[in-house]
């Protein structure tokens, strides 16, 4: 790609410069979340919502969407992966929390999934006229957690709250946690919903498992990026925006081509912003063009991976825009 290409000031953000020289982002990810980040064992393809955030930061930076290098990383490992450089970005289903931004010198910039918390249980351990009591309803509990996460905590918090006894066993990775849930090691698996809901699909019988309508936590969801680039911390923020603030403009990968004349001043400020704009965040000219023909607005990223248009079939819910009961809401980009 011609560098050039990009409106840049001499003060350009070190890890802009450094994506720029080597051609593509860095992108660290969880280890095959179906939903969120799975790499295809057939075609070694990744795909996922968190994959798709990583290719519209690569739309926005140099131009191609699909120059992004995936690098797993482990609960234990990703803020510190961030922080010392050894990927760009973190869109690795970590939820924002004081402590993780104070202890690793990592931000998150902006929320791109509202989740919480939920449990999975096997149908057969919850006596028939008890469902509703949850989890409450089994005689024994003992949880697969994923360690490294903000899981443990909670779990503490929700039974205490609740009255109730269990087990908790630490698992190195998502899969290994589902697969002692599968084996019977476990008879709980505690996981964040939307991930939780991919998860299940990957049993042999999904519908022999139960995921309790029991929230126990609220997690905001999004990239992570070191706090020593303040301009790559402003650049993936506007860049996150701009699916969002798309979305509510009605501008999608099917009619963000064009910009006729008599389209509204705004619609056309946010699709080629000023080239004032531009050199302040190190950004390709037109960036949210780009990233809206290459990867969609938020909707469009959403149902792909998520929604209508996955396997998971799950709603919006928390995650529509602010107009339309959600959480989401983009500021201005006047």
């Amino acid at each position: 790609m011609d560098v050039t290409e990009t409106s840049m000031s001499e003060h350009v953000s070190k890890t802009i410069r450094s994506i720029l020289k080597r051609g593509h982002l860095i992108a660290g990810v969880s280890k095959g979340i179906f939903g969120l980040s799975f790499k295809d064992p057939a075609s070694g393809e990744w795909h996922g919502f968190d994959v798709d955030l990583a290719r519209a930061l690569a739309a926005a930076v140099l131009g191609d969407a699909s120059a992004v290098e995936f690098v797993t990383v482990s609960p234990d490992e990703r803020c510190r992966a961030v922080a010392c450089g050894l990927v760009d970005v973190g869109t690795f289903n970590a939820s924002a929390t004081l402590g993780r931004e104070a202890a690793h010198d990592v931000i998150f910039p902006q929320t791109m999934l509202h989740d919480g918390e939920a449990l999975m249980v096997h149908q057969s351990e919850l006596p028939v006229g008890k469902r509703k009591e949850g989890i409450a309803a089994l005689s024994r509990r003992v949880v697969a957690v994923q360690q490294g996460a903000t899981t443990e905590s909670n779990l503490r918090r929700y039974f205490a709250e609740c009255g109730l006894s269990y087990e908790m066993r630490r698992y190195a990775s998502p899969q290994q946690a589902l697969q002692a849930y599968a084996e019977g090691e476990c008879n709980v698996y505690a996981l964040d919903l939307i991930p939780l809901s991919g998860e299940r699909l990957r049993l042999p019988q999904p519908e022999a498992h139960v995921i309790l309508d029991e929230p126990i936590s609220k997690e905001a969801m999004g990239p992570v990026v070191s706090a020593h680039d303040r301009q790559w911390v402003h650049a993936v923020t506007w860049i996150m925006r701009s699916v969002i603030e798309a979305e509510e403009l009605g501008i999608n990968s099917n009619n963000c081509h064009s910009t006729p004349a008599e389209t509204m001043h705004h619609i056309r400020d946010f699709l080629h912003p000023s080239k004032t704009k531009l050199d302040q965040l190190g950004l390709q000219r037109s960036f949210p063009q780009l990233v809206l023909r290459q990867v969609g607005n938020y909707a469009e990223i959403f149902h792909k991976n998520l929604g209508c248009n996955s396997q998971l079939l799950l709603p919006r819910g928390r995650n529509a825009l602010w107009s339309h009961g959600g959480l989401l809401i983009s500021p201005s980009f006047q």
